[in-house]
């Protein structure tokens, strides 16, 4: 996996390291790297470039960027909206034993809600029309469908963000701004493990230099705009 930009020496991710630790002092060059990585991951145009063997990746489709640690949404709406996908999948399409199960259990289902609206529209003065089908996105939404959240720690919530992350959006880059600003040197290593273990790569993007972290490279622009890597 790797990540570049045009007007970059080098690749700011590359396939030797996990993570990279990008360092850029000069307020201005900051803004504008930070900019551009933010519109292309809103699916806008950009010179950053992901890629995976040769193959460039979509990176609003790969990349996850998170500014604030305590803002983190393992509810928020791309992920229920794969969830309840997947969900749906597993509610209609029989190509196991065990799906076959619930694709019966869903027909069943169906036809109890078809049953109980027939009744619902004797009791009115109403002559009334439905969809057969029954739409189980809009049936796991209106439950309110949803990842139970236990974490009290902001830190375990960033483990299990990147663990959803991956599982159902198929995210393979983690972007965290100043993030050291919040976690301990252990604990960036046990995220750095986390992302490891996960397969997927790191960007941890900051303002000032801090102390070496072990196992990535670490990438400085300078406030003259000079390169050290």
């Amino acid at each position: 996996m790797k990540l570049v930009h045009t007007n970059l020496n080098t690749a700011v991710l590359s396939d030797k390291y996990v993570f990279t630790e990008w360092i850029i002092e000069s307020p201005k060059l900051y803004a504008y790297y930070l900019q551009e990585l933010f519109l292309q991951q809103n699916g806008e145009e950009g010179r950053f470039v992901l890629s995976d063997k040769e193959k460039e990746l979509n990176i609003a489709k790969n990349m996850e960027i998170i500014v604030n640690p305590f803002q983190i949404e393992i509810n928020g709406r791309k992920i229920l909206n794969k969830l309840y996908a997947e969900l749906a999948d597993s509610a209609i399409l029989p190509f196991s034993r065990r799906s076959e199960l619930m694709y019966v259990k869903t027909l069943e289902l169906t036809g109890k809600i078809q049953e109980y609206l027939l009744e619902l529209e004797q009791n009115t003065e109403y002559v009334l029309e439905f969809d057969m089908d029954l739409d189980m996105p809009a049936l796991f939404k209106s439950v309110g469908i949803r990842y139970e959240v236990q974490e009290t720690d902001f830190f375990e919530q960033i483990i299990r963000y990147i663990k959803i992350a991956v599982n159902v959006l198929a995210t393979k880059v983690f972007v965290f701004i100043n993030l050291r600003s919040y976690l301990t040197d252990l604990q960036m290593q046990e995220l750095i493990k986390e992302i490891s273990y996960q397969d997927v790569k790191g960007l941890f993007i900051e303002n000032h230099e801090r102390s070496c972290m072990e196992g990535g490279m670490r990438y400085i622009i300078d406030r003259d705009g000079c390169e050290i890597y």
